[in-house]
């Protein structure tokens, strides 16, 4: 190999070498021009939801025939109430009350012993509006309601969640099974994302 050569090998290791440190300033100069815009929305600032309404709940279940391990699906009837609502974003403060009509299945799982109910309501409000929504999930101690959609009148569209305790109902205890629920609570109806109801 002759001088000129090796010179130009040299040259090319060095010129290769020398890139690295500069790709890696590059690379170094993204990422600090970059953080900025990440952390221009610092946590929390975000406003919380706000929703629509905020009732208390005090509902009747009857299953009929009784759910237990006879018996794994039954008609759900009963009545769900909404009471003393205030209205959050001032949506609606003539809403107060509403008074829905339960018309479901309600169903039993055996492992580990669950009940569940899934329906349409319809409903009049204290206004004298009439409404409707679907509902679907667990009766669960403690746990968030069952999911619900307004569908019709007043809010439709809102998401419903909230947490409820629901009871057997002695007057509704029957050998065969769970015959009926009282359900207490607090619900929330939201214009959009759902937060936390126990929040208001």
């Amino acid at each position: 190999m002759t001088f000129s050569a090796k010179a130009k090998a040299k040259v090319s290791r060095l010129s290769r070498l020398g890139r690295r440190p500069v790709l890696a300033a590059a690379l170094l100069a993204g990422t600090a021009l970059a953080a900025p815009a990440a952390q221009a929305e610092p946590a929390g600032v975000r406003a919380a939801p706000v929703p629509d309404l905020v009732c208390r709940l005090d509902a009747e279940l009857d299953f009929s025939p009784p759910l237990g391990v006879r018996v794994k699906e039954a008609k759900v009837s009963g009545h769900v109430r909404y009471l003393d609502c205030h209205s959050p974003t001032g949506r609606a403060p003539q809403l107060t009350a509403v008074v829905w009509d339960i018309d479901g299945i309600g169903r039993f799982g055996a492992l580990p012993p669950t009940f569940s109910v899934e329906g349409n309501d319809t409903g009049t409000w204290n206004t004298g509006e009439a409404g409707s929504l679907y509902y679907k999930g667990d009766l669960k101690n403690g746990s968030p309601v069952p999911d619900r959609t307004v569908t019709s009148g007043p809010l439709a569209g809102d998401q419903i969640n909230g947490l409820q305790i629901p009871k057997p109902r002695f007057d509704k205890l029957d050998p065969d099974g769970v015959a009926g629920f009282d359900v207490f609570g607090q619900v929330c109806l939201w214009p959009g994302e759902k937060g936390r109801c126990t929040a208001f």
